[in-house]
């Protein structure tokens, strides 16, 4: 496992490698920290896919971590960026970018190894998936993966982070009696479900996810969606300050 730390203070840098190290001992895994205190080293070194978590401070002298973020999901839209920050008042400039996750300055033991576990099970594959047949294909996405499923006629048509589209018989109905029960996909729209971890904006009547894709939302339904979404991604945030 690569990790990289981006973070101005050398002390907590220290501290954070103390921990990944403990972790990884702790349950035998093999695992690789490249520290860096200054934005432009990390961006010089910086290859899509080089690590399998990135933590990153959000604010630091000098570097604004969120655009530091915004260059990596350029090139990686994949990438497990971990925000670090030493208020819960600094994280809704990230929210954007679809951080992972993001943890109070200093980390406790605790809650990063439940971090940790959570990125494992990830990377392993474990989890919620979603199935369905495309062209007599059965196929199986990670709800994490999927960032918006719309109905056409008598087909769904299902997008996932890596712009693939399936197209499944499966009914719309079907398909929303699964996923709503998870509580991070929003129905926007008569027969459009979309991933509330993906969305960029709501703007004029389009839903962006993820920069590239847009889908129409109800516009009568116009701050009743958006105020969903906020009241999602403040939850999410509280539930990873307190777990």
């Amino acid at each position: 496992m690569n990790i990289a730390i981006i973070d101005d203070d050398r002390k907590d840098i220290e501290q954070l490698e103390k921990l990944l190290r403990a972790y990884a001992a702790l349950h035998q895994t093999e695992i690789t920290i490249e520290a860096y205190q200054e934005t432009e080293g990390f961006l010089e070194a910086y290859t899509a896919y080089k690590y399998t978590v990135i933590f990153l401070d959000i604010y630091m002298s000098g570097a604004n971590g969120v655009e530091i973020g915004r260059q990596i999901r350029e090139t990686d839209p994949d990438a497990v960026i971990v925000f670090q920050t030493t208020s819960v008042d600094h994280m809704s400039s990230a929210f954007s970018l679809h951080a992972y996750d993001y943890v109070i300055k200093p980390v406790e033991q605790e809650r990063l190894f439940r971090l940790m576990d959570d990125i494992t099970r990830q990377e392993t594959g474990e989890g919620k998936y979603f199935r369905f047949v495309d062209h007599k294909c059965e196929c199986r996405l990670h709800y994490r993966d999927i960032i918006g499923i719309r109905s056409n006629g008598h087909y769904l048509h299902i997008t996932d982070t890596k712009m693939n589209e399936y197209v499944s018989r499966m009914t719309f109905s079907e398909a929303e009696a699964e996923l709503s029960g998870d509580g991070r996909f929003l129905l926007i729209n008569r027969g459009t479900l979309v991933n509330m971890d993906h969305i960029t904006r709501f703007s004029n009547g389009i839903c962006v996810i993820n920069d590239a894709v847009h889908l129409p939302y109800n516009v009568k339904k116009h701050k009743l969606l958006e105020q969903t979404y906020q009241n999602y991604m403040f939850a999410k945030v509280h539930r990873s300050m307190h777990s």
